[in-house]
């Protein structure tokens, strides 16, 4: 009995730790995907998932959208295209909880926990977001206006002290390098 407990315990934190690793932010990294990915790798990383490729019906995917189970949108990949070839990925927008940073920041984390764990270095506007630059993971992270209490047209500059901590994240951009 012992040593089946002692072969089940290791066995089950490493098929945890695997699938915490596929979900991981990472600077340059999400889980298993990065700069150098392609698409057919992706195709077969997320065959159970519902994918959108922008444009359709051509070998030249500028952006590829994958849908959970649910329908709901949970990645947006965008190709870097040099001179008429995919010359990799630029960058992924996370739209799912079920990707998180070392800190334990994802989608469902709030401005407050976000300045908690990471240093922002810069704030810039949109036209409907406020961007917060996050050069630790080389990432951005889009807020909704309309939790900042501001118009959603307004390109004043946005100072970290107008920010409520509660303010929601509406998706998390992670850059390639």
């Amino acid at each position: 009995m012992k040593r089946l407990i002692a072969i089940l315990i290791p066995a089950i934190l490493f098929v945890q730790c695997a699938q915490e690793n596929n979900t991981l932010i990472q600077r340059n990294q999400l889980g298993k995907i990065n700069k150098s990915t392609s698409i057919a790798q992706l195709d077969k990383m997320f065959k159970n998932d519902s994918i959108e490729k922008h444009p359709k019906d051509t070998e030249l995917i500028r952006e590829y959208k994958v849908f959970g189970q649910s329908g709901k949108q949970i990645l947006v990949f965008n190709t870097l295209v040099q001179n008429d070839s995919i010359k990799g990925l630029e960058l992924v927008k996370i739209y799912s909880d079920k990707y998180v940073t070392e800190k334990g920041i994802s989608t469902s984390s709030t401005f407050g926990e976000i300045s908690g764990n990471y240093t922002i270095n810069k704030i810039e506007p949109s036209f409907s977001s406020a961007i917060l630059f996050i050069d630790e993971i080389n990432a951005t992270i889009s807020l909704n206006k309309k939790d900042l209490n501001l118009d959603e047209f307004d390109m004043r500059p946005i100072r970290q002290d107008q920010i409520p901590d509660e303010a929601s994240i509406n998706y998390i951009t992670l850059w390639f390098e």
